[in-house]
């Protein structure tokens, strides 16, 4: 993360580009570009790991729980031969940023791992779009009051 003394980074989405958001412990809302993610894969291949959910005691019930508007006939056709992607986080553990649904497929099915890359610290901070404090997130635009013309 950049320190409040350097410069605001321009950040650039492309229409396409896919990004996740993360709300921590604390109420801290983190926001990855999970797209380019990809695309830093892709400039630096890298070995393709595995994930076991079970080692994790991801279950069905958990992922419901982390994910509840996950559309379960849509994950039911997704490609698991893709691999899901994580970001090392600040405390040690890693974040899921793209894969929810490959990941409900696989744990549906039985599957005992899923193929899976992992970024660099370096990495993760590149694709990191915002971090937003506790309290100063952005506002649902359902909970917005109407604009005057």
């Amino acid at each position: 993360m950049p320190s409040s003394e350097e410069p605001p980074r321009i950040v650039r989405l492309g229409l396409s580009d896919q990004v996740f958001t993360f709300t921590d412990a604390t109420g801290t809302q983190w926001h990855w570009n999970a797209s380019k993610g990809y695309r830093l894969i892709q400039q630096a291949p890298r070995e393709i790991m595995e994930f076991c959910p079970a080692d994790s005691q991801i279950d069905l019930e958990h992922l419901r729980q982390r994910y509840p508007n996950l559309d379960e006939e849509y994950a039911k056709t997704v490609d698991l031969s893709r691999p899901i992607l994580f970001v090392p986080f600040h405390d040690g553990t890693s974040v899921l940023i793209d894969g929810w649904h490959r990941l409900w497929r696989a744990v549906s099915e039985g599957n005992e791992c899923v193929p899976c890359y992992e970024l660099t610290p370096q990495e993760a901070n590149e694709v990191l779009i915002m971090k937003i404090p506790p309290k100063a997130g952005l506002i649902p635009m359902q909970q917005k009051g109407r604009r005057k013309p």
